[in-house]
């Protein structure tokens, strides 16, 4: 082939080539387009919940013993009241009986003890009227005596020894009254007006005496109210409707004061019991409503709840991969379309927190990092531009922009898009909603 033509292919194809390059350069981009407008954004996460009875009741045993009676089996549906276990309680008889020999005997020594008092009374009353004739009869001496000396017949010193004679009786006389007086006051606790040794006056004063054996009688009552009270605890009843399960003992058993011995799952009614990572935990609140769905192979049944209650402090649990989380207990109440539910059954819950209306959102991977904050890439006039942005809130996949985008805005969705550069022009086709 001659040189000429060589050279004339050679310049045909470097002609050719940069008009390919140039209108390849010119040639608008086709991208994938996002209309912006505003939408309601929020925040979703779905946990698995497990259905629990409304009314789950430990039933323990109050008090150590042998089991002596269980009239229930595992799965029994029993009533409110229903015996569920007796303890043997033959010890605890056998100490009652001997508190209320106690007490008896106790009351029989009180009796006893005032019926001495009685006696010292009558006794002290007999020695006391003796000491009064004696008196009455040394007064009567001193008259006569005195009646002599004045007329000269009987010497000063006969005078004065019967003198004394009355006097020294007073003194006897005041003090056997006062002996009197308080073998009365001692008695008077128990006895009436008007009986054998009694003071005239109203059973009212309450004596050393009374007040030693009242308390040792009272300390007794109080130990037989306290093995009554435990042989009635031996008598385990139903505290709710419910259903016997996890059934721990046998009759002959031994057990230990508050043993587990079963439980009991009340039937009125069911909930359902999440955990919760702590860092969504934050955002729920009792009242909350939530959506419940159950798998089913006809297809899932969405049905509402409410959040009843939320645990004041976490508890760490195992993921299915193995990782250990600090989670939240959160119980939820399903509504009234709520399916037939059992306790154990599984339902995911599905929570909806931070909800914003009316924002302008656009998929998380529309952002790019650009200077010191984040960009999009929007198209204006046909053009790419880089826009910087604001951003609000962010879920698992949008992001509200809070500054830096209008309503009616394309936004090119994928910012690693080849050839996508400031200016270039952008084929604008229908933008994805």
């Amino acid at each position: 082939m001659k040189r000429w033509v060589k050279w004339a292919l050679v310049l045909i194809g470097a002609v050719a080539a940069a008009a390919y390059v140039v209108w390849n350069t010119q040639r608008p981009l086709a991208a994938e387009l996002i209309a912006v407008k505003p939408q309601t954004v929020s925040l979703d996460f779905t946990e698995e919940g497990i259905v629990e009875a409304a009314v789950d009741r430990p039933v323990y045993s109050p008090l150590g013993g042998t089991i002596a009676e269980l009239p229930v089996e595992e799965g029994q549906r029993v009533a409110k009241g229903t015996l569920l276990a007796r303890i043997d309680t033959k010890d605890l008889e056998y100490q009652l009986a001997r508190l209320k020999a106690q007490r008896t005997s106790l009351e029989g020594q009180k009796d006893k003890s005032f019926q001495e008092l009685g006696q010292q009374v009558q006794q002290q009353q007999l020695v006391l009227e003796e000491v009064r004739r004696q008196l009455e009869q040394s007064r009567q001496d001193y008259q006569r005596t005195k009646g002599l000396y004045e007329a000269g017949a009987a010497p000063k010193t006969d005078l004065d020894a019967a003198e004394g004679k009355v006097k020294q009786l007073e003194n006897e006389q005041s003090q056997q009254e006062s002996k009197l007086q308080l073998l009365q006051a001692q008695a008077s606790g128990v006895t009436p007006r008007g009986a054998p040794g009694g003071t005239g006056t109203a059973a009212t004063a309450t004596t050393a005496t009374e007040a030693y054996f009242q308390g040792m009688i009272e300390e007794v009552d109080a130990q037989i109210r306290q093995v009554e009270s435990r042989i009635a605890d031996s008598r385990i009843t139903a505290p709710v409707d419910g259903v016997v399960r996890e059934l721990n003992v046998k009759p002959g058993m031994a057990v230990d004061p508050q043993s587990l011995l079963m439980n009991l799952t009340g039937t009125g009614g069911y909930r359902v019991g999440v955990y919760v990572l702590t860092e969504d935990v934050l955002y729920v609140k009792p009242g909350m409503k939530v959506t419940l769905i159950q798998k089913r192979k006809d297809g899932d049944y969405r049905f509402s709840g409410t959040v009843t209650a939320v645990a004041p402090s976490a508890v760490e649990k195992v993921s299915t991969l193995g990782l250990t989380e600090h989670r939240v207990k959160v119980t939820v109440q399903p509504g009234e379309n709520a399916p037939d539910l059992r306790p154990g059954y599984a339902v995911d819950v599905e929570f909806r927190v931070l909800e914003q209306a009316n924002k302008l959102a656009v998929p998380k991977t529309c952002l790019f990092s650009f200077g010191d904050g984040d960009a999009l890439w929007v198209v204006r006039d046909g053009r790419a531009r880089i826009q910087k942005v604001r951003k609000g809130m962010e879920t698992d996949q949008l992001v509200v922009i809070a500054q830096g985008l209008n309503a009616g805005d394309l936004v090119i969705k994928n910012p690693q898009l080849e050839g996508l550069k400031e200016g270039k022009r952008v084929a604008v086709g229908p933008p994805t909603q």
